[in-house]
Protein backbone atom coordinates (compact mmCIF):
# COMPACT_ATOMS: atom_id res chain seq x y z
CA UNK A 1 0.00 0.00 0.00
CA UNK A 2 2.32 2.73 -1.29
CA UNK A 3 5.21 1.83 1.00
CA UNK A 4 3.24 2.19 4.25
CA UNK A 5 3.32 -0.70 6.66
CA UNK A 6 -0.04 -1.33 8.27
CA UNK A 7 -0.59 -3.73 11.12
CA UNK A 8 -4.28 -4.56 11.09
CA UNK A 9 -4.17 -6.53 14.34
CA UNK A 10 -2.89 -3.58 16.38
CA UNK A 11 -5.71 -1.66 18.00
CA UNK A 12 -3.93 1.75 17.97
CA UNK A 13 -5.76 4.85 16.86
CA UNK A 14 -4.66 7.34 14.21
CA UNK A 15 -4.05 10.05 16.85
CA UNK A 16 -1.53 7.86 18.67
CA UNK A 17 0.31 7.21 15.40
CA UNK A 18 0.55 10.94 14.71
CA UNK A 19 1.97 11.56 18.19
CA UNK A 20 4.43 8.67 17.90
CA UNK A 21 6.00 9.89 14.67
CA UNK A 22 7.38 12.95 16.47
CA UNK A 23 8.93 10.84 19.23
CA UNK A 24 12.38 9.44 18.55
CA UNK A 25 12.78 7.32 21.63
CA UNK A 26 10.88 6.73 24.82
CA UNK A 27 11.37 10.23 26.19
CA UNK A 28 12.90 12.40 23.43
CA UNK A 29 10.74 14.60 21.24
CA UNK A 30 12.13 16.03 17.98
CA UNK A 31 12.11 19.80 17.79
CA UNK A 32 12.52 22.01 14.76
CA UNK A 33 16.00 23.50 14.29
CA UNK A 34 16.62 26.77 16.13
CA UNK A 35 16.28 30.05 14.29
CA UNK A 36 19.64 31.56 13.37
CA UNK A 37 20.94 34.58 15.25
CA UNK A 38 19.07 37.11 13.20
CA UNK A 39 16.10 39.39 13.29
CA UNK A 40 13.62 36.60 13.71
CA UNK A 41 13.80 34.61 10.49
CA UNK A 42 15.90 31.66 9.44
CA UNK A 43 17.27 33.56 6.42
CA UNK A 44 18.45 36.57 8.38
CA UNK A 45 17.12 40.07 8.71
CA UNK A 46 15.57 41.82 5.77
CA UNK A 47 17.50 44.54 3.96
CA UNK A 48 16.11 47.96 3.34
CA UNK A 49 14.77 48.98 -0.07
CA UNK A 50 17.99 50.65 -1.24
CA UNK A 51 20.17 47.83 0.07
CA UNK A 52 17.95 45.27 -1.60
CA UNK A 53 18.15 47.07 -4.95
CA UNK A 54 21.94 47.49 -4.68
CA UNK A 55 22.48 43.84 -3.75
CA UNK A 56 20.12 42.81 -6.53
CA UNK A 57 22.21 44.80 -9.04
CA UNK A 58 25.39 43.17 -7.73
CA UNK A 59 23.83 39.71 -8.08
CA UNK A 60 22.65 40.47 -11.62
CA UNK A 61 26.16 41.60 -12.59
CA UNK A 62 27.66 38.53 -10.94
CA UNK A 63 25.28 36.21 -12.79
CA UNK A 64 26.01 37.98 -16.08
CA UNK A 65 29.74 37.45 -15.51
CA UNK A 66 29.17 33.75 -14.81
CA UNK A 67 27.00 33.35 -17.91
CA UNK A 68 29.54 35.19 -20.07
CA UNK A 69 32.32 32.93 -18.71
CA UNK A 70 30.19 29.92 -19.67
CA UNK A 71 29.59 31.34 -23.16
CA UNK A 72 33.32 32.01 -23.55
CA UNK A 73 34.10 28.43 -22.51
CA UNK A 74 31.47 27.16 -24.97
CA UNK A 75 32.96 29.18 -27.84
CA UNK A 76 36.50 28.10 -26.98
CA UNK A 77 35.64 24.39 -26.81
CA UNK A 78 33.63 24.41 -30.03
CA UNK A 79 36.32 26.36 -31.90
CA UNK A 80 39.07 23.97 -30.83
CA UNK A 81 37.11 20.78 -31.46
CA UNK A 82 35.60 21.86 -34.80
CA UNK A 83 38.86 23.28 -36.17
CA UNK A 84 39.80 20.20 -38.29
CA UNK A 85 36.43 20.14 -40.06
CA UNK A 86 36.55 23.90 -40.57
CA UNK A 87 40.01 23.69 -42.13
CA UNK A 88 38.89 20.95 -44.54
CA UNK A 89 35.87 22.99 -45.57
CA UNK A 90 37.96 26.12 -45.97
CA UNK A 91 40.53 24.41 -48.20
CA UNK A 92 37.82 22.70 -50.27
CA UNK A 93 35.82 25.86 -50.89
CA UNK A 94 38.94 27.98 -51.38
CA UNK A 95 40.39 25.88 -54.19
CA UNK A 96 37.26 24.65 -56.02
CA UNK A 97 37.01 26.22 -59.47
CA UNK A 98 33.25 26.89 -59.23
CA UNK A 99 33.42 28.55 -55.79
CA UNK A 100 36.48 30.76 -55.22
CA UNK A 101 39.34 29.36 -57.31
CA UNK A 102 41.89 31.33 -55.29
CA UNK A 103 45.57 31.45 -56.29
CA UNK A 104 46.71 30.02 -52.93
CA UNK A 105 49.75 27.75 -52.68
CA UNK A 106 47.71 24.75 -51.57
CA UNK A 107 45.45 25.02 -54.61
CA UNK A 108 48.29 23.95 -56.92
CA UNK A 109 48.06 20.46 -55.43
CA UNK A 110 44.25 20.16 -55.47
CA UNK A 111 41.98 19.67 -58.46
CA UNK A 112 38.17 19.98 -58.42
CA UNK A 113 37.64 16.32 -57.47
CA UNK A 114 39.94 16.54 -54.45
CA UNK A 115 38.31 19.84 -53.42
CA UNK A 116 34.90 18.16 -53.59
CA UNK A 117 36.26 15.30 -51.47
CA UNK A 118 37.56 17.80 -48.89
CA UNK A 119 34.18 19.53 -48.75
CA UNK A 120 32.32 16.23 -48.31
CA UNK A 121 34.79 15.00 -45.69
CA UNK A 122 34.48 18.29 -43.79
CA UNK A 123 30.70 18.05 -43.62
CA UNK A 124 30.80 14.34 -42.69
CA UNK A 125 33.26 15.04 -39.88
CA UNK A 126 31.15 17.92 -38.57
CA UNK A 127 28.38 15.81 -36.95
CA UNK A 128 30.51 13.64 -34.64
CA UNK A 129 32.73 16.59 -33.77
CA UNK A 130 29.71 18.65 -32.69
CA UNK A 131 28.66 15.80 -30.39
CA UNK A 132 32.21 15.52 -29.07
CA UNK A 133 32.39 19.28 -28.46
CA UNK A 134 29.10 19.23 -26.57
CA UNK A 135 30.30 16.33 -24.41
CA UNK A 136 33.59 18.09 -23.66
CA UNK A 137 31.74 21.30 -22.79
CA UNK A 138 29.37 19.49 -20.42
CA UNK A 139 32.31 17.71 -18.80
CA UNK A 140 34.11 21.01 -18.25
CA UNK A 141 30.96 22.57 -16.80
CA UNK A 142 30.76 19.74 -14.29
CA UNK A 143 34.47 19.81 -13.51
CA UNK A 144 34.59 23.56 -12.92
CA UNK A 145 31.09 23.59 -11.32
CA UNK A 146 30.38 26.76 -13.24
CA UNK A 147 26.60 26.60 -12.88
CA UNK A 148 26.89 26.51 -9.08
CA UNK A 149 28.19 30.07 -9.16
CA UNK A 150 24.81 31.38 -10.33
CA UNK A 151 23.10 33.06 -7.38
CA UNK A 152 19.34 33.51 -6.96
CA UNK A 153 18.10 37.08 -6.74
CA UNK A 154 16.18 36.27 -3.56
CA UNK A 155 19.48 36.61 -1.64
CA UNK A 156 19.29 40.36 -2.16
CA UNK A 157 16.35 40.63 0.26
CA UNK A 158 18.05 39.23 3.35
CA UNK A 159 21.19 40.11 5.27
CA UNK A 160 24.02 37.64 5.48
CA UNK A 161 26.47 36.26 2.99
CA UNK A 162 25.57 37.62 -0.41
CA UNK A 163 27.61 35.18 -2.48
CA UNK A 164 27.38 31.76 -0.90
CA UNK A 165 27.98 28.37 -2.47
CA UNK A 166 27.01 24.93 -1.36
CA UNK A 167 30.06 22.80 -0.67
CA UNK A 168 28.61 19.42 -1.61
CA UNK A 169 25.93 19.11 -4.26
CA UNK A 170 24.27 15.95 -5.43
CA UNK A 171 22.10 16.06 -8.53
CA UNK A 172 20.21 13.31 -10.26
CA UNK A 173 20.78 13.61 -13.97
Amino acid sequence: MCGVDVDLEDGGSADEEKEEEFWVGDAVKMLPPPVAHSDGSAWGGRRGACGSVACGAVLVLWNLCVVSAGALLLALVFCVVLLPAALLLYAGFLCHSRVLDAPAAICRYLDDNSCSALIILGFVMMSPLVVLAAAVFCGLLRKFRLLLFLQPLSRARYRGRLLDWVGRVQAWV
